[in-house]
């Protein structure tokens, strides 16, 4: 030791140094953790907003494509009791053409948002 200086001012010096090194090493880890925090909220809130995503598409297929299967298929039963070549049988059928055009087409949105859901997972 330099005999300019006390040993208590070197010890003193010393300490002051290392609890400041402490501290420093404690913010950095506490922001990481921190980021590491938020990270996991944004994760966590992606999933919940992927599991609602993939609900509401398993809810519109049994609700509304199916009650329209439904609908359609009653309309199909209606339309064949009229005479093959009825304007009534005619009217059924386009109606019957248009709802099976809707029904592809809620198809393939629902297959749209499901393979977004899992291209995101």
């Amino acid at each position: 030791m330099p005999t300019f200086l006390p040993p208590w001012l070197w010890l003193t010096g010393g300490l002051l140094l290392g609890l400041s090194l402490c501290l420093v090493l404690g913010l950095l880890c506490h922001d990481r953790w921190c980021q590491a925090m938020c990270r996991r909220r944004a994760l966590l809130a992606q999933l919940a907003q992927l599991a609602e995503r993939e609900r509401l598409a398993s809810d519109v297929h049994d609700a509304l494509l199916q009650g329209m299967q439904g609908i359609l298929l009653s309309f199909q039963s209606v339309g064949q009791r009229f005479p093959a070549g009825s304007a009534e049988r005619a009217a059924i059928e386009h109606l019957l053409d248009q709802g099976d055009a809707a029904l592809a087409d809620g198809r393939q949105r629902l297959l749209a948002l499901r393979s977004a859901t899992k291209k995101t997972d």
